[in-house]
């Protein structure tokens, strides 16, 4: 047997098989973690791990198609799970079952449901996988979904996206949420991201063994063709005055609503705030549930003034609670379709808002690389874990931007921090 040794991309290019029988090459930092090479010469990625009495070993992944460095993350990830008492091989072998691409994307849920899908060394959000689950149930299924895994061509996945496109999939349908209803539509957006979806689905089978091939891989996707929405100043002074007309009615919508319109934020971003997330020493919001990481973001003293003197019902654990029973606000949208219609606003939604303040930064001559870092975006974001305070050419800008934008909802032009006595 070959003595342990550190395993690097020229030493693995190097391994060749025994005469007749594999060869098993280990690592020598990584204890179970090592190479198997076939007669062939086809060589793969393992980890060998005993369970009770019982040796097990779990493939990785070939060599080519997965690097060392990812190869070796993952065994540490798989030692992780067996130290918790998991048996991985059992996993794929239940895994291994799925012979549908139904039963494909049930595995696929389960297993990013349990933490063991990762993106960018994470798992997928909750809240992600929920909109998965989503296309898979209204999209995926539907079209593909009693197709044999490895039956699925590559004309089969560019059919999906046409249909998809063509709207065939399209239709009103209830979600979990007491009378909840998701209208789904078609059109070259949607068809993209369930496309997105099912290669992504694949390729995790492809490296739990159940599918022997990716067939989205190098299909094109169709360009979005949904017309790009910002207000002007009109439209923000609209916006400002229908807020002022349903502050009574909806007061946490409206105060989430005006927070949106100040910080650039996305929807979830400003809805799960809890009090402490809030700090006009640091000039940021420090958010844990963003697309690209814990940040500290960027925000104007304007807003965060705002945010700081709301004084809500209820209000203790979170910035913008529910406004019946406990927890945090979710439902924006049906008081946002209201007020919206009152102000005669057609298209305006939280992301809207968001693309909005990107545009006043930019009319304000900010560069693609600053409203980047307002925006959080991970080329630009403050995500450092020895930041505590934001940059202050990037606080400066927060400041501008989100004073202008509040000046606009009041109807008049302000450049310079506001003041609050008390929430608008």
């Amino acid at each position: 047997m070959p003595e342990r040794q550190k395993l690097t991309l020229d030493k693995v290019r190097g391994f060749t098989a025994a005469a007749g029988k594999d060869q098993f090459y280990w690592d020598s930092e990584i204890v179970g973690f090592g190479v198997r090479v076939k007669p062939s010469g086809v060589k793969s990625f393992l980890v060998q791990y005993r369970v009770g009495t019982r040796t097990r070993r779990y493939t990785i992944g070939q060599f080519g198609r997965v690097t060392v460095e990812e190869a070796r993350k993952q065994a540490r990830i798989l030692f992780g799970r067996i130290a918790q008492g998991e048996d991985p091989s059992a996993d794929r072998q239940t895994q291994r079952a799925a012979k549908t691409v139904s039963e494909m994307c049930d595995a696929y849920l389960g297993a990013a449901r349990a933490g063991k899908v990762l993106v960018r060394g994470k798992p997928k959000k909750a809240g992600t996988l929920d909109i998965d689950e989503g296309r898979i149930e209204r999209h995926i299924k539907p079209l593909l979904g009693k197709n044999a895994v490895n039956d699925v061509t590559a004309k089969d996945a560019r059919k999906f996206l046409s249909d998809v496109m063509d709207g065939k999939t399209a239709g009103a349908f209830k979600t979990r949420k007491a009378r909840g209803l998701a209208r789904v539509t078609g059109g070259p957006g949607t068809a993209g991201k369930a496309l997105a979806l099912l290669s992504t689905i694949y390729n995790w089978a492809m490296k739990e063994e159940i599918a022997d091939r990716n067939p989205c891989a190098g299909i094109e996707k169709p360009a979005d063709k949904k017309r790009r929405r910002w207000l002007s100043p009109d439209e923000y002074k609209a916006l400002g005055a229908a807020l002022e007309t349903f502050k009574d009615r909806y007061p946490v919508p409206v105060a989430a609503i005006w927070a949106l319109a100040l910080t650039g934020c996305r929807r979830n971003e400003i809805l799960s705030l809890r009090p402490n997330d809030v700090s006009a020493a640091s000039r940021g919001l420090d958010l844990s549930d963003t697309k690209t990481g814990d940040q500290l973001r960027p925000a104007g003293t304007t807003a965060l003034r705002y945010i700081e003197t709301l004084n809500l019902p209820g209000s203790v654990e979170w910035v913008f609670p529910a406004s019946r029973g406990e927890g945090r606000l979710i439902n924006l949208r049906k008081p946002m379709e209201e007020i919206c219609k009152s102000a005669k606003l057609e298209g305006v939604t939280p992301h809207v808002l968001r693309h909005s303040f990107a545009t006043v930064a930019n009319e304000l001559g900010y560069s693609e690389l600053t409203i980047a870092g307002l925006l959080g975006h991970r080329a630009g974001s403050v995500t450092a874990g020895y930041a505590h305070h934001v940059d202050s050419a990037l606080a400066a800008a927060a400041d501008r931007v989100s004073a202008t934008i509040f000046g606009r909802m009041k109807g008049n032009i302000v450049s310079t921090v506001v003041e609050f006595g008390g929430a608008v």
